[in-house]
């Protein structure tokens, strides 16, 4: 294949496919307008090797779930025995080759991955911007995990501008036309006379170097037009105007002709068969395609397969409403068995020239089908198509809703704002009212309208109020509600007292459902804080740990869950909660959730300073958002300001401020909340007290411990070594209080030494002791060593230079080993006024010379993983684990798990 001017563009695809010789995987998106050679780029590559798999999206399909994941993947289904239990059961479901709940759409991804691993050496994908919504999810996860399996997997996006869509995260090369000198070069070769070059220059430029314009252009200018002599087709053909270019041909076509040329763009991936009978309905053969086969615009046995997708847009766009709708209605006719059924009420969808309750009733039917198959996006699509052809208003509105809720589980948050602005929600029945409120709430919380952190919880309030007599759903809504309100606290339209009102109303009697659990203990403890909450708090912390409860419900209520074990200072239940999660996260494929669980999991083991632990899950969860297709300016939200200000970096307050501004300005008033007590923290570690006190008693209602209880033990350290006495006293009353009631180890230690801090030298001592005692063995590490800190600092202020020095020395090896900085300076200046230069801990962990991928696969590795747990594991391939093991053994001198067992540890 001779290619005109794309030496660049090939020399890129040799290069990948090399790397592929040499077992390293690579992705490229080649986009680009209509016409400018995507596709010829894709097949230079598939000439370079053997064996390729190739698909290319087809319109028609874009609404059926996992369509052309499936064609794609038809070679290699075979395999799927090989696959995990769960994986092979959702791509199954996925393919419609059985029946099950809906797969997820991560766990089909992770399947196809695996199975390409196994594949051909390339992978071509062209006209993605046709395939649905599942299928396209699916490959850009697979892109963006392939690492080292000797896979190159190519997409042909039509794309005008830079946004990559869904391909986020894939390199991407932009096609536009051709040089100059090479566009004249393609001109000159395509014409079979003689071509004046000013003229062919002017052609090139009056095209833009599109390829496809210049080559139909070459054909169709006649002799005198290419000397010179006649005047050129103005405006040249190209982009909209290709199309349009392709239609007038189209139009002078014979009645047949177009006939078969509109049946083959309604169906296009149909059967030849199907096409024929239908063409019969409309008194058209195969032998009717003839001229459009002379005009190179259709081929095929039976000519179905157009030359270029803008032909087939040609024919189906310019043909007039009712010509199309004739087209369907035989399309319609001529497809049987249930295996077609959603394809046969699509075409009966187009095919209405009117509402159609009998077809919107289909419609819906088709839709529930979709959904079985975890097609949520084709559900959506289906469900609006039903509304728009349902007759009666009320019936319309409510499937509109449908629709927004269907397109709120794809996760198309501005599709589902879209439709349910066209409903008047205050018309819609009360049930329909409340599920319209719930789908709003939440698609303007994901979408990072601020607005909808501010309002969502009062959303939900009203969405609990019009759901009536269903205590079920409006339960669900004032959950939703309380999760809401405490992401944006202070910046909430609602005040919690007015959603523990509301909880309090829908507990019936004494609570027995999960959710009823979760309301009685939102009620309690907003209304009597740590004196009378915590016991039915606990109560709802024991239903969502308990081991009986299911996984879907468990993953739901999640963040209730750490958020009521975080007032209860029940460390070991959130870690153990935070386990779980993270176990059924994985087995599920539900990536969304195992986001959620390393960002909740980062946040739980900083405020512990565990910061090797919350390393892990920050490390972890880039890693997946990365995988997920998360942007930059996405990514900000999930920045662990927490555990930057431990490590209190160069630069750490400006990024602080700037983190406070973005989430100020998201409404996100909780993560605001909790950024300024980690600011708080770093202050007390530099000895900035004053500045941590005034923005501890901003956060702390003194007097009526609440949601900031963790931030009393720094209140009282900033308020002791600043001289405000009356407030450290204060904030140690609460936070006896709070002890009192929880009566958990950590609670009861950081309570000891906040008393040491305000104790007198005969009675400080015994506190410090105490707290020590109550923190060690705890999951606290950064309590422990601030409580060996303040114990040096104390003693060293006693004179007792040889106990301080210890107290010190133990303090000090436990910031550095989790890199806590400012602490460890703080510590290490205590120890230099004892005199001496104190010595850095030695770290013995040799994973700090791997990369976070490494040090992954290396500790499950150590741990006993096989590379097929590790990779279903780290959501990788089983190629991509060996890679990184082989350089693990590298790097730290090993050659079997045994001795990695044995030289690599936390």
């Amino acid at each position: 294949m001779r290619l005109f001017g794309r030496a660049a563009e090939c020399a890129i695809l040799d290069s990948l496919l090399s790397q592929a010789r040499s077992g390293r995987s690579a992705s490229l998106v080649l986009r680009g307008e209509a016409g400018v050679g995507k596709t010829a780029l894709l097949r230079y590559a598939e000439g370079r090797t053997t064996g390729a798999l190739w698909i290319s999206g087809v319109e028609p399909e874009a609404d059926f779930p996992y369509a052309a994941l499936h064609r794609l993947l038809i070679p290699l289904l075979d395999g799927r025995s090989r696959l995990p239990a769960g994986q092979a059961a959702a791509l199954e479901v996925a393919c419609g080759l059985t029946d099950g709940p809906p797969p997820d759409l991560y766990l089909v991804s992770l399947a196809a991955l695996t199975l390409l691993a196994q594949a051909p050496r390339l992978c071509v994908v062209d006209d993605a911007q046709w395939l649905d919504q599942e299928s396209l999810r699916a490959l850009a996860f697979v892109a963006r995990r392939l690492h080292a399996e000797g896979v190159v997997l190519l997409f042909g996006l039509r794309a005008e501008g830079d946004d990559p869509g869904l391909l986020a995260g894939v390199e991407s090369r932009a096609i536009g036309g051709l040089a100059p000198d090479a566009a004249v070069e393609l001109l000159t070769d395509v014409v079979d006379t003689a071509v004046d070059r000013a003229l062919a220059e002017h052609i090139a430029r009056a095209t833009g170097g599109n390829p496809l314009a210049l080559t139909d252009l070459g054909h169709e200018l006649t002799a005198a037009q290419l000397g010179g002599s006649t005047a050129l087709p103005e405006p040249a053909p190209i982009g909209s105007r290709l199309e349009a270019h392709y239609a007038a041909r189209i139009a002078a076509y014979p009645p047949a002709t177009r006939t078969w040329l509109l049946l083959a763009a309604a169906d296009a991936g149909g059967s030849g068969s199907r096409l024929g009978a239908a063409a019969r309905l409309l008194g058209a053969t195969s032998a009717d395609a003839a001229p459009a086969e002379a005009d190179r615009l259709i081929t095929g046995e039976p000519a179905m397969t157009f030359r270029h997708p803008l032909v087939r847009s040609a024919v189906y766009g310019g043909a007039p409403p009712a010509e199309r709708r004739a087209a369907h209605r035989a399309l319609a006719t001529v497809i049987t068995g249930e295996a077609e059924a959603d394809r046969r009420a699509w075409h009966l969808a187009a095919a209405a020239d009117g509402p159609d309750e009998a077809i919107a009733a289909e419609l819906e039917l088709r839709a529930g089908r979709a959904a079985a198959r975890g097609g949520h996006t084709a559900r959506a699509t289906f469900l609006t198509r039903s509304a728009e052809l349902t007759p009666d208003p009320g019936l319309r509105a409510v499937r509109q809703v449908r629709a927004a809720e269907a397109a709120l589980a794809a996760g198309a948050y501005a599709r589902a704002l879209l439709l349910l602005d066209a409903v008047d929600e205050n018309g819609l029945p009360g049930p329909a009212r409340g599920a319209a409120l719930m789908t709003r709430s939440l698609a303007e919380v994901n979408t990072g309208v601020p607005r909808g952190q501010r309002l969502g919880a009062a959303r939900c309030l009203a969405a609990a109020e019009a759901f009536g007599d269903d205590r079920h759903q409006a339960r669900r809504a004032v959950v939703q509600a309380i999760e809401l309100a405490r992401s944006a606290e202070h910046l909430s339209t609602v005040s919690e007292p007015d959603i523990a009102a509301e909880a309090a109303r829908l507990v019936d009697g004494e609570p027995g459902g999960l959710d009823e659990l979760i309301l009685a203990g939102y009620a309690a403890f907003t209304d009597g804080g740590y004196e009378r909450g915590v016991p039915a708090v606990r109560r709802a912390v024991a239903a969502i740990t308990d081991p009986g409860l299911s996984d879907d419900a468990l993953l739901a209520r999640l963040v209730v869950g750490v958020n009521f074990s975080t007032l209860l200072w029940d460390d070991a239940v959130k870690a153990a909660l935070l386990r779980r999660a993270e176990a059924v996260a994985r087995r599920s494929g539900a990536l969304h959730f195992l986001d959620l669980v390393h960002y909740l999991g980062a946040m739980t083991w900083s405020l512990y300073g565990r910061l090797d632990e919350a390393d892990r899950h920050d490390a972890a969860g880039q890693r997946l958002r990365a995988a997920l297709g998360m942007t930059a300016d996405q990514e900000q939200v999930w920045r662990h300001t927490e555990l930057a200000t431990w490590r209190a970096g160069p630069g750490i307050r400006e990024s602080v401020r700037r983190a406070l501004g973005v989430f100020e300005m998201l409404g996100l008033g909780g993560a605001h909340g909790w950024t300024r007590l980690s600011l708080a923290v770093l202050d007390n570690a530099e000895g900035r007290y004053g500045s941590a006190r005034d923005t501890l008693c901003e956060l702390v209602e003194l007097g009526r411990p609440h949601r900031y209880s963790d931030a009393l033990p720094d209140l009282v350290e900033a308020a002791v070594r600043s001289g405000d006495r009356r407030t450290a006293t204060r904030a140690a009353a609460d936070l006896d209080l709070v002890a009192g009631a929880c009566g958990t180890p950590r609670a009861l230690g950081v309570l000891e030494r906040s008393r040491a801090l305000l104790a007198g030298p005969n009675e400080a001592e015994e506190h410090h002791v105490r707290a020590i005692g109550h923190l060690t063995g705890g999951l606290s590490h950064g309590d422990l060593a601030r409580a060996h800190l303040l114990y040096g600092e104390w003693l060293r202020r006693q004179r007792r230079r040889r106990d301080a020095r210890e107290q010190l020395t133990v303090a000090l090896a436990m910031f550095e080993e989790v890199r806590a900085v400012g602490f460890a300076e703080r510590t290490r200046g205590e120890l230099r006024a004892l005199g001496g230069t104190p010595l850095s801990a030695v770290r013995t962990a040799n994973e700090t010379a791997l990369t976070p991928q490494e040090a992954a696969v290396a500790r499950l590795a150590r741990d006993g993983g096989t590379n097929a747990e590790i990779a279903a594991h780290l959501y990788l391939s089983a190629s991509t684990v060996d890679y990184h093991l082989r350089k693990v053994y590298r790097k730290l001198g090993v050659r079997s798990r045994r001795q990695l067992r044995e030289r690599l540890h936390d």
